[in-house]
């Protein structure tokens, strides 16, 4: 390998794992402080949103298609919202018209969600922090290795 792209790459993987780690932790504990302070009440889902991606490489394109559902509920306080989901999937995750509990944040009910949806911040953030970790890793050996 070229002496000064050895020197760059491990660098940039220890800087990009600090980065994912630092992003899961912070994940996890917003998703934990989320649960720790929502509400929940029962909700139904007045709307699915469809959205579409497209990806393509050289020798093919594909289009994806997932639903993301508006949820109307009654705050605690008496206050109907109507909120879209942060989370979407494919098969939607529930039908319009369907009842269906909801947590919501007391401070500001807009940011809420479907109670018990994958969407869980833990795991996710989990996975970027191992992620992280292990490109962090790479890099710091990478790094070592080259002083020896």
């Amino acid at each position: 390998m070229n002496g000064a792209m050895h020197y760059m790459l491990f660098p940039i993987f220890t800087l990009v794992g600090s980065i994912f780690v630092v992003l899961g932790i912070r994940t996890v504990l917003e998703h934990r402080r989320f649960l720790h302070t929502a509400i929940r009440v029962p909700g139904t889902v007045t709307e699915l949103r469809t959205e579409y991606s497209s990806s393509s490489s050289s020798s093919s394109s594909t289009r994806s298609v997932v639903y993301r559902p508006v949820l109307r509920f009654t705050t605690m306080d008496g206050r109907i919202v109507e909120t879209t989901s942060p989370f979407a999937a494919n098969p939607a995750p529930a039908r319009v018209g369907a009842s269906l509990p909801v947590l919501y944040d007391p401070a500001d009910p807009t940011k809420a969600r479907q109670a018990g949806t994958g969407g869980s911040g833990t795991f996710h953030g989990l996975i970027f922090t191992a992620v992280g970790l292990l490109f962090a890793i790479i890099g710091v050996i990478g790094d070592l290795s080259t002083f020896t």
